[in-house]
């Protein structure tokens, strides 16, 4: 019997080796015939830490990995596949576009952009290339939020009523010092940099996007906003289209219309803590911590359970990493290319401007 050959080696290369950087390199090289190859850092012990974490064997038949000042010079090597970015905000564009036009797939940290524009021409130059690019939007690789997600999309449950969020972390004491306290490279503070895993996961999970959104925010001492609340009406991606083009159609009394969102991001806690509350017309889900419970009323809440749970939605690979190597692979397509962005970024821009204006309801349009 003919034994199937072993697919070649992934070669990758990592930009930026800051705490996620070294996150993705071991992610990444703990994968079946993944190499990851070469990273890039201005800082030579951020390189040096992350080339050291990559196992001897693979390292793509290197004794070291490669290590490179500039990403442009670690993207003119040869025989590189893909491409993780993991560097400062305001340097994932460029360094996503550099990457395409050599030519590799890329798997690039989040956000994004905070610039409409700049994602337009991301959005475009994926389709051009015909590479797979997927933002790692971590919460929607989770099993239970695939579980989440075909309950709420099977209509089973009816449709959606009431959403809540709360997150909270340290996100002062371990970035005192670093970009992440810098306004001109992370703009939204706490709010724009790791509240859009909880805001990205609510709107795929539901495929809600906000018509509106009143915001407050508070900087705690430091540079950036750490401390952000305020509510929302969330309306169907249909109907937001319908608004976008004739504002009009919300003209009866706009804040009536939607389901009501609230939600409080604390980035000055003492602990990591997450919990997304859906309400729908006949059952309560709550990710609790990234674990599923729910109640349809008969019994107290409590784990999903497991007759309900499609074999499908077990089986995938639980991080961005995974399934964009799968991807890369043949598999399944990525559930975050960056067409998918938009919602999460119009809701952080209008939160924002809703912060600067006092609290004043605001548009996503």
């Amino acid at each position: 019997m003919t034994v199937p050959a072993s697919p070649p080696p992934l070669r990758i290369g990592v930009i930026g080796c800051g705490a996620l950087g070294l996150v993705h390199a071991q992610r990444l090289s703990a994968l079946p015939e993944v190499h990851v190859c070469a990273v890039s850092d201005p800082n030579p012990e951020a390189m040096r830490r992350v080339a050291e974490a990559v196992p001897p064997e693979k390292r793509g038949g290197q004794a070291q990995v490669e290590t490179f000042a500039d990403y442009r010079d670690l993207l003119r090597q040869s025989g590189l596949d893909a491409i993780s970015i993991n560097s400062p905000n305001r340097f994932h564009v460029e360094q996503l576009l550099a990457s395409l036009e050599r030519g590799l797939h890329v798997l690039c940290e989040k956000p994004l952009s905070m610039v409409p524009e700049e994602v337009s021409r991301v959005v475009e130059a994926t389709r051009a290339s015909g590479r797979v690019v997927a933002i790692a939007y971590q919460s929607r690789y989770r099993r239970d939020s695939r579980i989440l997600r075909r309950a709420l999309k099977s209509g089973q449950w009816g449709r959606v009523t009431s959403v809540s969020i709360f997150a909270c972390e340290d996100w002062v004491t371990p970035c005192v010092g670093t970009w992440r306290h810098d306004p001109a490279v992370c703009p939204g503070g706490y709010f724009a940099d790791a509240n859009g895993h909880q805001l990205d996961l609510l709107f795929w999970l539901t495929g809600l996007q906000a018509n509106w959104v009143r915001a407050t925010m508070e900087t705690r001492g430091t540079p950036v906003p750490i401390v952000t609340w305020g509510e929302a009406r969330l309306i169907d991606s249909e109907a937001w289209e319908t608004v976008r083009r004739a504002p009009q159609a919300l003209a009866n009394a706009p804040s009536a219309q939607g389901v009501p969102f609230s939600f409080m991001f604390v980035g000055d806690a003492h602990q990591w803590r997450e919990e997304i509350s859906i309400q729908t017309e006949r059952a309560d889900f709550v990710m609790r911590d990234t674990r599923l419970l729910w109640t349809d009323g008969s019994a107290p809440l409590g784990p999903f359970p497991e007759s309900a749970r499609d074999p499908e939605d077990l089986n995938r690979p639980d991080t961005p990493d995974g399934a964009f190597i799968a991807a890369l692979r043949g598999g399944p397509p990525v559930v975050s290319p960056p067409d998918t962005v938009w919602p999460v970024l119009r809701f952080t821009l209008a939160a924002l401007d809703s912060a600067a204006n006092g609290g004043q309801p605001t548009s996503t349009r």
